[in-house]
Parts: C-alpha cells; structure tokens; sequence
C-alpha cells in the first residue's frame, strides 16, 4: 500500500539525521514526532548495529511506546528484518550489538534510575508535561535527571530533546539557549 508523506516529515528526518550532538525539536500537537523517532532509531541501528539509545519520556509507559514502535519497524521494514535479537519493551537487542548490559535501546520515565546505563544517544521524549513542571521543586528534579545524562553518555555521544514547551520557562528553551 502506498503513503504520502507530508513534506513536512521528510524535513524532519532530514534535520533528525543532520542535527548536531545537542538538539531541540519543537514539534505542535499531532506532529507524530515520536514516530518519526522511531523511524530514525532504526535507520540509526541499521546503519549501525552496535549503537545504543537511551530513550526517555514522562513516564515508562510513554517511553516504551517509542521503543516499541522502533522494534517494529526493525521487525517489519524489509531493509531491517532480522535485525531484532531478543529482549522486552523496556530494553532490546538489535543482532550485532554485543554490549550485554545496554540494550540497542532502553526505554525509562525520566525519573526513573538509569544512572548504570550507557548509550551513544539520550533521547527526551516529552519529558517536559504539567505534572512534572508545576513547582519549582519540581523543575529542578527534571532538570536533575537531564543532567545525569552527562555521566551516562559515552564520549562523542549526542542528546535529542523532542516535545512541545508546557511552561513559560521551558527546558526546550534553556538547552537551546
């Protein structure tokens, strides 16, 4: 079955696959921007098989959905078929990936503990929504947890923020500043 896609997705891609190693794509309500995510990760496994992503949102199940999605395009594109290994939504193998202990890609809420991990990307996904940017408090334990990226980011690794700014002191603008 043949599908346009909007032009306004190719450019997406296109800067997705530019960008330099720290990113902000702002993105209105209905862009589908986590499955373009999606669609890129595995283009980024295929070109290379040993990368890893440390992919987080909100919550767990948010990430999970991205992480799924990744999957299934490795399991359905005819150029990526048989390139997933083995393990849960939470965190995967892609075939050529040998690092035991990090998956191709590991899915967590962003106050969830991932300070053992490893990766070559740290992906926010939406980490930015009401419940966790209502009290200053709460904007600085955000903020603590996109810090802890620094340590888990393997040297010359690259950071995404993706999502749509919920505050006017939104984290999007502080990274791009």
């Amino acid at each position: 079955r043949k599908w346009a896609v909007p032009d306004v997705h190719w450019r997406a891609l296109h800067w997705l696959e530019s960008r330099g190693d720290l990113a902000v794509m702002r993105c209105f309500r209905g862009f589908a921007k986590s499955t373009i995510l999606a669609i890129c990760n595995a283009h980024s496994i295929y070109k290379n098989p040993k990368f890893r992503i440390l992919h987080q949102s909100e919550s767990d199940p948010t990430a999970w959905k991205t992480s799924r999605d990744t999957k299934n395009v490795l399991l359905r594109h005819p150029l990526t078929r048989g390139m997933y290994r083995d393990g849960g939504v939470e965190q995967w193998w892609a075939v050529g990936n040998d690092d035991e202990r990090n998956g191709s890609m590991y899915s967590r809420g962003i106050l969830s503990n991932v300070t053992s991990a490893r990766c070559d990307e740290a992906q926010n996904d939406d980490v930015e929504v009401p419940r966790n940017i209502r009290t200053p408090e709460a904007r600085e334990q955000l903020e603590y947890r996109l810090n802890e990226q620094t340590f888990i980011l393997v040297p010359g690794g690259k950071q995404l923020y993706v999502g749509t700014p919920h505050t006017h002191d939104s984290i999007y603008d502080k990274v791009q500043a």
